[in-house]
């Protein structure tokens, strides 16, 4: 079984980071320790398994390669010993829906922003619902360019603007690749948009279909009666 590495102060949050890729690994452990997280660090499931069996963690930061299987049983594993926040660093959003139905708090995917993740750590440790692209002024996704200070979405060499409240519905979506939300999810997560908020959800839901068809992203904002509305990427 792999060691644990430690670094960090005495008194400090304590983050289990787990990761195979040395790249990746070396740039998650940075980013937790500039969130203000002590890192004990794993370079497989086993070893980040047994870490939590024996230590008490504030959060865990979790990039491990695996097939779909092994990956949902490991968050299955991981969720029956710990309820801390779980950040998944994955290398896709195909995924995405099933880590979260699985126990996964936020899903990133590869490769990602370094601001990002330290945004999503301070995030999750206050608890706050935030989501990634309200926080980061500049993430690209599949060639996508989401610019947080202009709120506009740039996609081969077009490019949409969004209001306050566009952008931030849009933010909720993207953060949850793949995943249905219900109106109640949508202002549970701080969605505001003045008066009757549930009945403005389905107009501004269409606003932002108007904005995102001519773009022809490779993701679609759909719907489905009883479970909401989703960004579901191709």
């Amino acid at each position: 079984m792999a060691s644990v590495r430690r670094h960090g102060r005495v008194g400090q949050c304590r983050s289990l980071v787990a990761e195979a890729d040395e790249g990746y690994l070396a740039v998650i452990e940075a980013c937790v320790r500039v969130a203000g997280c002590h890192a004990d660090v794993v370079s497989d499931v086993e070893a980040a398994l047994g870490a939590l069996e024996k230590n008490g963690f504030d959060i865990v930061v979790w990039g491990v390669p695996a097939d779909e299987k092994h990956q949902l049983e490991a968050i299955s594993r991981i969720r029956a010993q710990t309820e801390v926040p779980l950040i998944l660093v994955d290398d896709g959003a195909e995924m995405a829906e099933l880590d979260l139905d699985a126990g996964a708090d936020q899903v990133l995917p590869k490769p990602f922003i370094p601001g990002v993740l330290i945004s999503a750590i301070k995030a999750a440790l206050r608890r706050a619902p935030t989501p990634m692209l309200q926080m980061a002024s500049r993430i690209e996704v599949r060639g996508m360019v989401f610019d947080g200070e202009e709120r506009e979405l740039q996609y081969n060499k077009r490019s949409a603007s969004f209001t306050r409240q566009e952008w931030e519905l849009l933010a909720i979506l993207l953060t949850h690749p793949n995943r249905f939300f219900s109106a109640s999810e949508i202002l549970r997560l701080g969605w505001k948009a003045g008066d009757h908020e549930a009945e403005q959800l389905r107009t501004y839901v269409h606003r932002l279909r108007l904005k995102l068809g001519p773009l022809e992203l490779p993701c679609e904002l759909s719907s489905q009666r009883g479970r909401g509305y989703r960004l579901s990427f191709q």
